[in-house]
């Protein structure tokens, strides 16, 4: 089940990122941009290693620590920069993340070949979620604003004895 989750997150991925970039805030537009920017980095990094010789079965776990990393990272800054307590949960994801690929290091990589998998599918699902949530929030008090705003113009309009 949690292996079937790597081929829901390609397109699901594209689609979160989509909606954060189309109606969230800054904080989930960065959110987008930084999953979104991963995706070649990635590419770049599997070639980069390859073309290095690098044994096949670490180079996922290489690739996975860097992305940790640097998607972790500027996680982190957007959540400072705007105040998101959900990229804040973003970065504590991409956290374990990184946790889970120090530990499968240090062990037998090839008895923990399926679990890790399964439990980057995981993380990466999370990580979606936190996103849309997040997306989903800043869409709903949007709309509160305005709600707010259109009952503020009716009530001055009552107070001064116009209607709308």
């Amino acid at each position: 089940m949690l292996l079937a989750l790597g081929y829901v997150i390609a397109p699901a991925t594209l689609l979160v990122c989509a909606v954060a970039l189309w109606q969230g805030s800054g904080a989930e537009r960065h959110a987008g941009v930084t999953i979104l920017l991963s995706i070649p980095l990635q590419w770049g990094l599997l070639w980069a290693f390859k073309s290095a010789g690098v044994d096949r079965s670490w180079i996922a776990l290489y690739c996975d620590i860097i992305l940790s990393i640097t998607i972790g990272l500027s996680f982190l800054w957007a959540a400072l920069r705007y105040t998101s307590t959900w990229l804040g949960a973003a970065f504590l994801l991409q956290g374990f993340e990184l946790a889970t690929s120090a530990y499968v290091m240090g062990v037998d990589f090839d008895s923990h070949r399926r679990a890790y998998f399964a439990c980057l599918n995981l993380i990466s699902f999370l990580t979606l979620l936190t996103v849309l949530f997040a997306t989903v929030a800043r869409i709903l008090a949007r709309r509160r604003e305005t709600a707010a705003r259109a009952d503020g113009r009716r009530l001055g309009a009552l107070a001064n004895g116009t209607r709308d």
